[in-house]
């Protein structure tokens, strides 16, 4: 068993009995039934990984992107690994670090997060203007809030871990998804994707979409109605909604 097991055990356990929301974790089954004897090799190998991630972390000076080795999506081991650094004190980033802005057609994008198989822990709260794409996992430790619209991605390549709420006006849904306190937006377009969402809170969204395109029933919440090249394109009509040049009506 590596040294550092005990620390990622009781990052978990707290998750599950302390962390408001924190229970989210086990969205993916993190601790299921292990009946066989190499199930429970794996388990335990899985979790030497996470421990081997936190050493690692925890021996830095200054904040670098963490592998896991053997990671998997969804992002549940990282969710645990960045609780456990976060109980020991280690180092985090602080934006704008492992990011890219840049400017198109008078509107901010920025590129939030490292390689797609890495992991980048932001301190918190973190509050972003602009619309906002992820690489790899990003997790915030603490409030995320998004002046713009957010693509969380694909689960193949990008995750996000909320431990605090996140108030975002347009989200592009595909990646898999965490936040441990309230999701609060103005419009919910799924991406297709087949990520999943998991809120330990309440998730409030003023128009929610079931694709990528908008029907007649939900064109009457737009305000004023983009193009049909715009509504017919959900990344398109997050990033306008997102730079407020349309509005999503409150409902009556």
């Amino acid at each position: 068993m590596h040294p550092r097991r005990p620390d990622i055990e009781a990052a978990l356990a707290d998750l599950r009995t302390r962390v408001p929301g924190g229970k989210v974790v086990d969205h993916w089954s993190s601790n299921p039934p292990w009946p066989t004897p190499e199930q429970q090799r794996l388990r335990d190998k899985w979790l030497d990984s996470m421990a081997e991630a936190l050493e690692t972390a925890l021996t830095r000076q200054a904040f670098e992107p963490i592998s896991i080795p053997e990671a998997r999506s969804p992002p549940d081991w990282e969710f645990i690994v960045a609780h456990a650094l976060s109980c020991h004190g280690g180092q985090v980033a602080s934006f704008p670090q492992f990011s890219e802005t840049r400017q198109r057609d008078g509107e901010t994008f920025i590129t939030l997060g490292a390689d797609y198989d890495q992991l980048v822990i932001y301190r918190g709260p973190l509050e972003l203007h602009g619309h906002v794409h992820l690489s790899g996992t990003v997790v915030v430790l603490g409030d995320l809030i998004v002046h713009g619209a957010l693509m969380d991605g694909d689960p193949a390549d990008s995750g996000l871990v909320v431990m605090g709420n996140e108030r975002v006006r347009a989200l592009s849904a595909g990646a898999d998804h965490v936040v441990t306190g309230d999701l609060e937006v103005e419009l919910l377009v799924p991406s297709g994707s087949d990520g999943s969402r998991a809120v330990g809170g309440e998730v409030r969204a003023r128009l929610r979409l079931e694709s990528s395109t908008v029907d007649e029933e939900a064109r009457r919440w737009l305000e004023p109605l983009p193009s049909d090249k715009v509504l017919n394109d959900g990344w398109a009509l997050c990033r306008e909604v997102g730079s407020g040049r349309t509005k999503v009506r409150p409902p009556p």
